[in-house]
């Protein structure tokens, strides 16, 4: 079984700390296999710590359905002795975080949970638990873990089957026909959404959820206003208003099926309140709701780098420089990063074109243009040119 290596090592380095360990991330991306590395590890090294593991997709705990049906079993199993108590998919128990809380006051449980819904999240941690917590942020694989987990080196047939199939680990237990992943992955759309967004929230109208997302993952990378999805509904015969727009597109990245990206005004130093850019948190997983088209390569290597930086733990924005827009600029603690994506630069004036946002910016942060080419002069003016495969390979978390 592949461990992905940074995920088990931050959960390490909390083991049995005083906080708890909350792990967050879209269904599917691997959060209750982290939870299982855990426990087999704590097993191992600690054999008479007594450990509670509740996965709640699983019937065999529909008995625990509230924060006091938790507290209870978990007083019961412990017997008066500190366990470790594991959660997987925690918004399933109603007032989990009272139970949480308790437990870890009283020093009774080392504490794990996982869950899906970014929101639920933030307002229950922020709510009972605030600052006894750490959040690990599970992605999809990035391109060195799919080679990891497929087995196979680095090659152009292999990065190419990475931007159709995208990074959910499940796949790769599963095959590697086309018809066989997408539909795995439609069946993990259709959960998502009906899941986390439709039952959570109590959606009636399906159709306009189901049209907002598909038009938002058909515009990914393009700058978009809720007014203009709305006129876009609307001329599809789906009648809805600014606000419920905003609501649903929040819903989505709640699910942690969109990132949503900000654009940065860079010298005036503020976020811009209009026309952020939406990116879908698995390319594969938008192509099998679109369909995999090839003249889609250009924002399905958007999506790629940005989800690699997500990944590596950046903040990721759009970067404003007077008239010019960098695509990303990526920031992590005092490190900042200028990204500029594209396919193939094949003559001067087109690889000018991707170089001038960059040349705009006048601080010392390294400037990274990316392409698919192969040969090309790395530094240009101090700003590094170099393939996109190379950058994922090198730069992976």
């Amino acid at each position: 079984m592949h461990t992905r290596k940074k995920y088990t090592e931050w959960l390490d380095q909390f083991a049995f700390k005083p906080v708890i360990k909350v792990i967050t991330g879209m269904r599917r991306v691997g959060k209750s296999t982290l939870l299982r590395l855990q426990a087999e590890a704590i097993r191992a090294r600690e054999p008479q710590v007594p450990l509670l593991a509740i996965d709640k997709e699983s019937m065999d705990w529909d008995h625990v359905r509230t924060g006091e049906d938790l507290h209870r079993l978990a007083k019961a199993e412990f017997g008066g002795r500190s366990g470790v108590l594991m959660l997987d998919e925690v918004q399933e128990i109603a007032g989990w975080e009272r139970a949480v809380a308790s437990l870890l006051k009283s020093a009774t449980a080392d504490v794990y949970v996982t869950g899906s819904n970014a929101r639920v999240f933030s307002s229950e941690l922020s709510d009972r638990l605030s600052g006894r917590h750490v959040e690990l942020s599970v992605h999809p694989l990035t391109y060195a873990e799919f080679l990891e987990f497929s087995g196979e080196p680095d090659s152009g047939e292999a990065f190419a089957r990475f931007l159709r199939h995208g990074g959910m680990p499940g796949l790769h237990a599963i095959s590697r026909e086309d018809a066989t992943v997408f539909d795995y992955l439609r069946a993990i759309g259709d959960t998502v959404v009906l899941k986390d967004v439709v039952t959570r929230h109590q959606i009636r109208n399906v159709r306009l959820l189901g049209s907002l997302l598909r038009f938002v993952l058909d515009t990914s990378g393009s700058p978009l206003s809720a007014k203009r999805i709305a006129d876009y509904l609307k001329s599809q015969n789906i009648r809805t208003s600014v606000d419920t727009v905003l609501e649903y597109l929040g819903y989505f990245v709640d699910a942690r099926v969109l990132h949503r990206v900000r654009r940065h005004d860079l010298r005036g130093r503020k976020i811009l309140e209009v026309n952020d850019k939406f990116f879908a948190a698995d390319g594969g997983l938008r192509n099998a709701i679109l369909g995999h088209r090839v003249q889609d390569i250009g924002i399905q290597l958007e999506t790629v780098v940005c989800n690699h930086l997500l990944a590596r733990g950046f903040s990721v924005e759009i970067g404003r420089w007077g008239d010019y827009e960098v695509d990303f600029v990526a920031t992590k603690e005092s490190a900042r990063l200028y990204v500029q994506v594209a396919y193939l630069l094949p003559t001067a004036e087109t690889l000018e074109r991707e170089l001038r946002p960059l040349r705009a910016i006048n601080d010392n942060h390294p400037r990274l243009l990316l392409s698919m080419d192969e040969s090309f002069r790395q530094d240009h003016d101090g700003i590094r040119w170099c393939n996109i495969r190379d950058f994922l390979r090198e730069s992976a978390p």
